[in-house]
């Protein structure tokens, strides 16, 4: 908790980027990655870095819990599970550890499962598996598929692949559906992470609520048009929330430019673990507001109380259907807030 108010990570991912899961092809996008999560604090919080022999592991589901539910105040957090994006073999996380973990802790974690065909008919026979058997509360996807060095692109209005896979979805009862968009993978095209294909399929389908992951890093007004037109839009703030340790005046940018013209209704914290641990995150957004010099160089209202309260679990349980004084009552007594009573420890304690 946060204030007497429950705090809700919209994703995290446990990564297996162990060497038996990497593709050998595929040295420099394995060490962007690692870059990537290198840079995700400032220098005072290098503690929070993985170490080479750290990240390249296939980390484990308790370690990203314990840095989520003990070092960190998180009191529920959303696994996406995720294909294998080019540099890996198979998933990089495996929606069925991501099921045995959620059956372990299920007042703790929510789980989106995922696809990693670009064949319309075997994409859904893999959805129906997980729905059935994985029994999960949402869907993640990605706008590109990645195999034999190649990445190929799809939009989500195609009527060949996306459309029919919404659809069935919407059949099995899916009502959430996460993509992510805005933030560029190599070696895939730029134009299939552009947000020109949500549109239609919003519209198409107001029974299921879109998450727009990396919400707001790229294409800003383009997605406060699609916000402004779509109520069934959230933007997961995955990656924007890095940047209040590290570009602090981008941060203030992104979110003010969205809540002063969209609200702060839609908007929901991420942090993206274990590519990012969300104890610093939350520690720096627990007081944060926006300087009375770049509110006015972009015409930004300041950040209220209630923003934060929303953006930080207020629309994620409102999204899922989820009473914030229930979930508070089932996790008082788990283990890992017997572990929290006790103290915050370090960060990656459960690794190191």
């Amino acid at each position: 908790m946060i204030d007497g108010h429950a705090v809700v990570d919209a994703v995290i991912h446990p990564w297996n980027m162990s060497p038996a899961n990497q593709n050998s092809d595929a040295a420099q996008q394995i060490e962007a990655v690692h870059a990537a999560h290198r840079m995700s604090v400032d220098a005072s919080h290098s503690d929070y870095i993985l170490r080479d022999e750290e990240f390249f592991t296939d980390i484990s589901f308790d370690t990203v819990a314990h840095a989520e539910f003990v070092e960190s105040p998180v009191d529920l957090a959303i696994i996406h599970s995720l294909p294998n994006l080019g540099f890996g073999k198979r998933f990089i996380t495996d929606p069925e550890k991501g099921a045995a973990f959620r059956d372990r802790f299920p007042d703790r974690v929510l789980l989106y499962g995922t696809i990693d065909t670009p064949s319309a008919d075997d994409a859904i026979a893999v959805l129906e598996q997980q729905v059935k058997e994985l029994h999960i509360d949402g869907l993640k996807l990605y706008p590109a598929f990645f195999y034999d060095g190649i990445g190929e692109g799809w939009r989500l209005d195609s009527h060949d692949f996306a459309i029919p896979l919404l659809e069935a979805a919407r059949d099995l009862g899916i009502k959430h559906v996460a993509i992510h968009k805005a933030l560029h993978l190599a070696p895939a095209s730029d134009s299939a992470f552009a947000i020109d294909d949500l549109d239609s399929p919003m519209g198409l389908f107001p029974d299921i609520q879109f998450e727009m992951v990396h919400g707001g890093i790229a294409f800003l007004d383009q997605t406060m048009e699609l916000l402004k037109k779509h109520t069934n839009l959230y933007l997961t703030l995955e990656t924007t929330f890095q940047f209040i340790l590290v570009k602090p005046a981008v941060f203030t940018k992104i979110l003010g430019t969205l809540i002063t013209q969209c609200g702060a209704q839609r908007l929901l914290f991420a942090s993206g673990n274990n590519l990012g641990h969300p104890a610093p995150l939350l520690e720096a957004f627990r007081d944060f507001q926006f300087s009375n010099e770049l509110r006015e160089k972009y015409g930004i209202r300041q950040i209220t109380a209630e923003d934060k309260r929303l953006i930080l679990s207020g629309n994620a349980l409102a999204l899922h259907n989820i009473d914030e004084g229930d979930l508070l009552c089932a996790i008082s007594e788990d283990p890992f807030s017997a572990l929290r009573a006790a103290g915050t420890p370090p960060p990656w304690s459960a690794l190191r």
